[in-house]
């Protein structure tokens, strides 16, 4: 039955995922004769069907060949902009979309089955969530996911320099596997394996030298651009920019949101040194990171429903974030609809319905955040086994 049961799941994931191939696929008269997009954003918003896989095709002039960072900028971390390009050489944007779809479709795939083995308690509910249908082919973000989740196992199976490479991997594609990193280092410390920790640290950095540095020397301004882009870029229709809360600078809010991300890590590494789970604190600050972030990717309810299976909390949590996230991106899909061209409907949709969605977004993530917070918090303080006797038994 576990078995017929894993499979069925394995199905269903896949369901979702050809299911968005199909509702992504451009349609003929959007491609050109030469294989590329004309007009995309206009018929991606109108059929609720971006991606931005497709996008930067067009807007990275990606069947260029162009190397990345070297002789093209990218807004990402390196090992995107080499997925990126290594997927341009498949002829035509259609092409192009195929290999990335089959490429992200087995690394979702190999993390199902690896939350299958670490989280069996609720790793259906990311085989089986609609998120997928909308998320998994926008971006990259899978590719990521897996890094991040193939990381998290390999570290519970104490294989500390294949986590620490395959950890930097993560980090250098899409970052947000950096949110484990305080955690795990709190916890190997707690529990003196301070010499597995710097075997670890060492194949990190050895691994991110390897990874950054050629492209740092061939070309540091566009190799900077990822960071430089995210420090400067504008506030988002989100949570510091909307009809309640505007004219704030972009450094104020930045560095308000640093101020809390780092506030919510201060606590929780001191709740990990009591004998606090990891993926739970990665979770909570993942979610406090997402409450507070100047720009919301409606893909990030991807991540956010993958570390909440990871620190297994309360079901619910799933559900709502599946509804929040189907919500976030046909409101995402419908004002960026309005917005290009300028239509008449634009005030009122912004005005009227755009901020309930915004609402049901934020909602979602707070209470999310602070249902895995009620949970996971006493647990360690309930606990009476030696501080020692937790190491590998936690997340």
């Amino acid at each position: 039955m576990v078995i017929l049961r894993r499979w069925l799941l394995a199905a269903a994931y896949t369901g979702w995922m050809l299911w968005a191939y199909v509702r992504l696929l451009p349609n003929p008269p959007i491609v050109t004769a030469a294989g590329r997009l004309r007009n995309y954003h206009d018929w991606a918003y109108a059929h609720l069907a971006y991606a931005d896989v497709l996008a930067l095709y067009h807007t990275r002039h990606l069947y260029l060949h162009l190397m990345p960072y070297i002789q093209n900028r990218i807004e990402y971390p390196v090992l995107m902009g080499i997925v990126m390009w290594l997927a341009s050489y498949v002829p035509g944007v259609v092409g192009y979309f195929t290999v990335t779809a089959v490429v992200l479709w087995l690394c979702g795939l190999l993390t199902y089955f690896m939350l299958e083995k670490k989280s069996p308690k609720y790793a259906y509910a990311f085989a089986a969530s609609p998120l997928l249908l909308v998320y998994g082919l926008l971006n990259w973000d899978l590719i990521g996911i897996f890094l991040m989740v193939w990381a998290w196992s390999l570290y519970r199976d104490q294989r500390f320099v294949s986590s620490g490479l395959v950890f930097s991997l993560g980090v250098f594609f899409k970052l947000f596997p950096i949110f484990f990193l305080p955690f795990i280092t709190v916890e190997m410390f707690r529990s003196k394996q301070v010499r597995h920790w710097i075997r670890m640290a060492v194949a990190f950095f050895a691994a991110s030298v390897i990874i950054n540095v050629p492209f740092m020397v061939g070309n540091f301004k566009n190799w900077a651009f990822f960071f430089t882009y995210n420090a400067n870029r504008g506030l988002g229709a989100d949570i510091w920019a909307n009809r309640w809360v505007h004219g704030l600078s972009i450094g104020l809010v930045n560095s308000v949101s640093l101020g809390v991300v780092a506030l919510a890590v201060g606590g929780l590494m001191w709740w990990v040194w009591h004998g606090g789970s990891v993926t739970a604190a990665s979770a909570i600050a993942f979610g406090t990171f997402l409450v507070v972030n100047k720009v919301f990717s409606p893909q990030y309810m991807l991540w956010f429903l993958v570390l909440a299976i990871l620190a297994e909390w309360p079901a619910w949590t799933y559900g709502a974030m599946a509804v929040a996230g189907l919500i976030d991106y046909v409101n995402s899909m419908t004002i960026l609809h309005y917005m290009y061209p300028h239509s008449n409907a634009l005030g009122w949709y912004a005005y009227r319905l755009f901020p309930v969605g915004l609402a049901v977004r934020y909602i979602t993530l707070l209470a999310s955040t602070i249902a895995g917070i009620w949970t996971t918090w006493a647990v360690p303080f309930t606990n009476q086994k030696p501080v020692a006797a937790d190491h590998m038994a936690t997340g």
